[in-house]
């Protein structure tokens, strides 16, 4: 159970006395002064539910959940990457039957309907703002709607890509978009055509994603080669340099690593065989020989095998992810 006023809360000591020596009242959105602890019309926990308002996941819903933490941290249930979320910044939890949110850190802010607080009850319809997240609080006794248990909203998020927005990066300018919301800068699925110049404004776009956070230097230059590598060849060897065909990315940051798949419309090719023979034999000889045969060099494969955390083929090969860590690993 979470503290009341002026305990303890673990992991950072005693909250302030004076509120403004907190969070100055000129960082919130809107109103003024900072709230410790507010008491509503109680909610019984197992009513409330939590609706999404924002992010490509705007008017799912989720029961409340004891001890949700959000933030940008691994451990944390709900995760998003911004440069106003803390790795650990909120968490819900219940307080004598009453359901309530508070900060889990000194340095983060929470704003209950445009109000900077540190702790407050929840009630229903309120909205509530944790770095680029906006929730409402919805009371099921007052409203009735089909809302989803967190863990199969938690199981959407990871698995069904196929519902999320896909954005056309020939009609769409991204580079606004994704400024104009910070969601889309951790999380964003779009389209190419396969021609070099779309080819080459995604590898700005992305690059433009990767080095707006905290990722290392090095990184992002393994990030990058790794992106250009597997586009290229889904240009060059999946289409065989047919710009009829599109090309989708899926970028991800997950906080302490970033992701990209990429997802051609060849037939695919054994990747299997290619990395078996870049395992057994000399890297240029591969590559010679899978050049001759119209495929993916070998060069370029073991390189990325080596700059990559994971790389990960579809089962006919037309389709490929791969992980790349924000900081170098020993």
């Amino acid at each position: 159970m979470a503290p009341g006023p002026g305990q303890t809360s673990p992991g950072w000591g005693a909250l302030p006395q004076d509120p403004a020596a907190h969070h100055p009242a000129s960082s919130a959105p809107t109103g003024s002064g900072i709230v410790i602890w507010e008491r509503g019309n109680t909610i019984d926990p197992r009513m409330l539910k939590l609706e999404v308002l924002n992010t490509a996941f705007k008017g799912k819903q989720f029961r409340f959940k004891e001890g949700l933490v959000v933030g940008s941290a691994e451990g944390c249930a709900i995760r998003a990457q911004h440069t106003g979320m803390q790795p650990e910044h909120a968490r819900f939890y219940t307080d004598n039957n009453h359901s309530m949110v508070e900060i889990a850190c000194k340095e983060a802010h929470l704003y209950i309907n445009g109000r900077d607080v540190v702790r407050s009850e929840l009630r229903h319809q309120d909205e509530i703002t944790i770095g680029p997240l906006r929730l409402r609080v919805v009371d099921d006794s007052r409203v009735s709607s089909g809302a989803m248990q967190l863990d199969q909203l938690l199981t959407e998020m990871e698995g069904q890509e196929a519902t999320e927005t896909l954005y056309d990066f020939a009609r769409e300018d991204l580079f606004y978009l994704s400024t104009k919301d910070p969601a889309l800068r951790t999380r964003i699925n779009f389209v190419i055509p396969s021609k070099d110049k779309f080819i080459d404004q995604a590898q700005v776009f992305l690059a433009r994603l990767v080095k707006g956070g905290t990722m290392d230097e090095q990184q992002v230059d393994s990030f990058m080669t790794c992106a250009k590598e597997l586009i290229l060849n889904a240009h060059r060897h999946g289409h065989t340099y047919d710009e009829s065909k599109r090309i989708t990315l899926r970028f991800r940051d997950a906080g302490d690593r970033i992701s990209l798949t990429i997802i051609d419309e060849g037939k695919g090719f054994d990747h299997r065989g290619l990395l078996a023979k870049v395992n057994e034999k000399d890297a240029a000889q591969a590559a010679r020989e899978r050049y001759q045969a119209g495929g993916f060099g070998g060069l370029g494969f073991k390189l990325i095998t080596k700059l990559a955390k994971d790389l990960t083929y579809n089962e006919s090969g037309n389709q490929v992810t791969f992980t790349v860590m924000k900081q170098p690993t020993a």
